[in-house]
């Protein structure tokens, strides 16, 4: 095989990992999002800690898919709802400055668009 075709080969074997990586751990933030509504002290108390470990722009996209996702239980759609309106609005001088501008502009975008598809 030609070494352009390995290297795209490679590059595509490496997207298709990203992808699957990204997929995994949206889910277990989906597992998290649910153990943060458990009505067991235990479970929800380590659900807290781990979502306050988790970076603020890994919160902001999780969350973001998250909630735009229609296939997701509605409980955890709300959650996230939550979780995003408290974390733009007592951490917004810590985590959305810090973002670079072609994020803060998806954020934007995600977020109307959101809002339209709730109405």
């Amino acid at each position: 095989m030609p070494e352009d075709q390995v290297g795209k080969l490679e590059a595509t074997e490496n997207t298709i990992s990203a992808m699957a990586a990204a997929a995994a751990e949206q889910q277990q933030f989906y597992l998290l999002l649910g153990n943060l509504l458990s009505p067991d002290n235990v479970v929800r108390k380590q659900a807290e800690e781990t979502y306050e470990n988790i970076p603020g722009q890994s919160k902001i996209t999780f969350l973001l898919q998250a909630i735009r996702n229609t296939t997701a239980a509605e409980e955890a759609r709300q959650m996230a709802a939550v979780l995003l309106r408290r974390l733009l609005s007592s951490a917004f001088d810590e985590v959305y400055p810090a973002l670079p501008s072609d994020v803060q502009t998806a954020i934007k975008s995600e977020l109307l668009m959101i809002i339209q598809m709730e109405t």
